[in-house]
C-alpha cells in the first residue's frame, strides 16, 4: 500500500507540475512580447530583448504562477495595478526609437486588449498649455471626422515643441484607438520660473506634495545627477534650482496622471527614466498624495557593450534599493557625444 500511496503521491504531484507548465506556457504572449522580438533581431547583446524584475515585493502580484517567468511577473504587476486603477510609467530614452516602438507595443497589450478597459495615456511630451489644442483635435475625432497624427501634430504646434517625430507610432496608436489622452507637463514659463524662484514658484494650489522634502540624501542624488547630464559645464550656483524644476515636473506629472487615473479608471504615463525612478520621481509624488494606489515603473534601459550583468543596470537609491520594478533592455540609439554637444553650446 506504501508503494501504491507513493505512485499516486508521485503522479499528483507532476500533474500538479505539469498543470504549473501549462499555465507558463499558455500565458499571454502579445503585441507586448512580439515587438521586443522584432526590435531585438539585429541587436546580438545577450541581454537585448530581456525584461529584469528588480524585485521591489510592493510592485509584485504574489498570485503570479510563473515567478522565474520575467513576463509573467510583469504582465501580472501591470494588470494588477491597471485592474485596481493604478498607473503604469514607460519610461524612456527620449531619442531611442526601439523605446517609443514598444512603448505603443505595452499601450495596445495593457490599455487595448480589454474593450471594457478605458485607460488614459499622459504624455510628459506635451504641456498643459497644449491641451486645449489636444481638446480641439479629440472633439473633431468624436464628431466622426477623419483625423490623422498630422492633424493632431498641427493642432499642437508639435513642430515647435523640439521634441522629434520619433513619437509617431505612440499617437498612431491612441488615435487610432480613440483613447482619452493628456498633457503631462507644464509650459516652459513655468518650469523657468520654477528653476528660478524654487520652492517660491509652487504656490498653494499646486503644491502637490511639493511642501514634503525628499530629504538630503535624495536631494543629494538629484543634484548629482544633473551635474553629470550636463556634464559638468554648468555653475554649481544653477543646480538647486534646476533640481527644484525637476521636482516641480515630477509633481505635476503625477498629478496629471493621477487625475487621468481617476477620470477613466487607470492611466499610462509616457516620460523619461529620470520620471520614472520610484524613489524620488513620479512614483514618490503619487504615494504621498494616493499611498493605496499602484504604481507599477516600467524603465527601457539601453544595454552596454562589455556589461552582461543586468542587476548593475538597476537605477539605485541612495540606499542600494531598485528606484524601478522592471528593466527592459533594447540595443542603444545611434548618437554622439553628448558631452561635446553640450560644451560646444
Amino acid at each position: 500500500m506504501h508503494v501504491v500511496h507513493r505512485l499516486i503521491a508521485a503522479a499528483l504531484l507532476l500533474i500538479g507540475w505539469a498543470a504549473d507548465a501549462n499555465a507558463c506556457s499558455s500565458a499571454r504572449r502579445g503585441p507586448f512580447l512580439k515587438e521586443i522580438a522584432q526590435t531585438s533581431k539585429s541587436c546580438a547583446h545577450p541581454l537585448c530583448g530581456q525584461i529584469y524584475a528588480t524585485a521591489r515585493p510592493e510592485a509584485e502580484d504574489p498570485k503570479t504562477p510563473c515567478p522565474d517567468d520575467q513576463w509573467q511577473r510583469l504582465d501580472a504587476a501591470v494588470t494588477a495595478a491597471l485592474s485596481a486603477g493604478g498607473v503604469l510609467i514607460l519610461g524612456e530614452m527620449h531619442d531611442n526609437a526601439t523605446h517609443h516602438l514598444l512603448q505603443a507595443a505595452a499601450i495596445r497589450e495593457f490599455a487595448l486588449s480589454e474593450p471594457s478597459n478605458e485607460t488614459a495615456i499622459v504624455f510628459e511630451q506635451l504641456r498643459d498649455d497644449q491641451q486645449p489644442g489636444i481638446d480641439k483635435f479629440t472633439a473633431k475625432q468624436r464628431s466622426g471626422e477623419k483625423v490623422t497624427v498630422a492633424d493632431f501634430k498641427l493642432a499642437v504646434a508639435w513642430q515647435k515643441s523640439n521634441w522629434p517625430d520619433l513619437y509617431d507610432p505612440l499617437f498612431e496608436t491612441v488615435i487610432a484607438a480613440k483613447r482619452p489622452f493628456y498633457a503631462g507637463d507644464v509650459s516652459r514659463a513655468e518650469i523657468m520660473k520654477a528653476a528660478k524662484d524654487g520652492a517660491g514658484a509652487a504656490d498653494a494650489s499646486k503644491r502637490l506634495a511639493l511642501d514634503v522634502p525628499l530629504g538630503a540624501k535624495f536631494d543629494a542624488a538629484s543634484i548629482k545627477e544633473i551635474e553629470d547630464a550636463h556634464c559638468g559645464a554648468l555653475p554649481k550656483e544653477a543646480f538647486d534650482g534646476m533640481a527644484f524644476a525637476q521636482r516641480y515636473r515630477d509633481a505635476h506629472l503625477a498629478d496629471a496622471a493621477l487625475k487621468a487615473s481617476q477620470q477613466h479608471g487607470s492611466a499610462i504615463l509616457i516620460a523619461g527614466t529620470g520620471h520614472a525612478r520610484t524613489d524620488r520621481a513620479v512614483p514618490w509624488y503619487l504615494r504621498k498624495r494616493t499611498p493605496e494606489k499602484k504604481v507599477v515603473s516600467v524603465m527601457f534601459v539601453e544595454v552596454e557593450t562589455d556589461n552582461t550583468d543586468p542587476d548593475t543596470y538597476v537605477p539605485r537609491d541612495p540606499d542600494g534599493l531598485p528606484a524601478a520594478d522592471f528593466i527592459v533592455f533594447t540595443q542603444p540609439a545611434e548618437r554622439g557625444d553628448p558631452c561635446e554637444k553640450m560644451r560646444k553650446k
